[in-house]
């Protein structure tokens, strides 16, 4: 596969450095050759650099950036008003549509656990991504794309011209992240079926059962099938990382994973467990 291919993700603030080692993890855990890049604005690292430092030292490259997405302050403002001021912090992921240095790109949100290999995706064609918890009931008219995994050719000017449906997009939904941009700057995306990952590349975690119990999806590790899932997304304000465990909790947690393995089944419960298993050994290499 070529050199000039590259896995990347994005953290704007400390707190998404604990499950971006946690994702690389599991990304390594799938044999892929193919190098991950950290895009970190140059604050974070000035101010984490023994995190960062440990990152690069266990095979996470960086690029830093020194400039953001600008966003009006009415923007800011309104999702704030909203309960959403998080999603202020989520347009500098438009700065990956221009690394060009890349032939193509797999960009992964920090927020996930990756379950089997993904290097299948490099050879889908630009803004190849998926639609994040369709198959839930009450989600029937969710039809757009989700930024959290994509497939990306870079280009020149891109990023700009993604920015200017910003003002377009205030007017008409008042509050918004990235996605509503790129929802909105590729507004033919769902005319174009074959540009659909499919949802095995994202599963919600919070529909996870669901999911597997309803719809037929299984932990199985096999590529190519529909319904064997490949990512499960942390979305949501709290993830699993933030969370304290004690060491009684660690324990039970443990010793749950080992029973179920024992029995060879591999449920939604031991994918849990298993990530957050993984964040543990995350939380050691990034704070050693």
């Amino acid at each position: 596969m070529s050199s000039n291919y590259a896995y990347v993700t994005m953290a704007t603030s400390k707190d998404y450095l604990l499950g971006l080692m946690a994702m690389y993890l599991s990304l390594q855990h799938t044999g892929t050759q193919i190098p991950l890049y950290a895009v970190l604005p140059q604050k974070l690292v000035e101010d984490e650099n023994h995190a960062v430092a440990n990152m690069k030292r266990n095979g996470i490259k960086i690029i830093q950036y020194d400039h953001s997405v600008e966003i009006p302050q009415q923007l800011i403002d309104n999702n704030a008003s909203q309960g959403d001021h998080r999603f202020s912090h989520t347009f500098d992921k438009l700065l990956v549509f221009g690394l060009t240095q890349f032939d193509k790109i797999v960009f992964l949100d920090a927020d996930i656990y990756i379950l089997h290999s993904l290097d299948h995706l490099f050879k889908l064609p630009h803004m190849s991504a998926m639609i994040s918890g369709r198959s839930y009931p009450g989600n029937e008219d969710w039809i757009d794309l989700t930024s959290g995994i994509m497939t990306i050719k870079p280009e020149e000017g891109l990023v700009e011209k993604i920015a200017t449906k910003i003002p377009e997009v205030i007017k008409k939904k008042g509050a918004c992240g990235d996605q509503d941009i790129l929802q909105a700057y590729y507004s033919d995306w769902t005319q174009h079926p074959e540009l659909d990952m499919g949802e095995k590349y994202g599963i919600i975690a919070g529909y996870a059962n669901y999911y597997e119990q309803h719809l037929g999806y299984q932990y199985t590790n096999m590529v190519d099938n529909p319904k064997s899932v490949a990512i499960i997304h942390y979305a949501g304000e709290r993830k699993p990382w933030m969370q304290h465990w004690s060491s009684l909790s660690v324990l039970k947690q443990e010793l749950q994973l080992a029973a179920l393995r024992l029995i060879h089944k591999r449920n939604t419960t031991a994918v849990l467990l298993e990530y957050k298993h993984l964040v543990r050994k995350a939380r050691k290499l990034l704070y050693a």
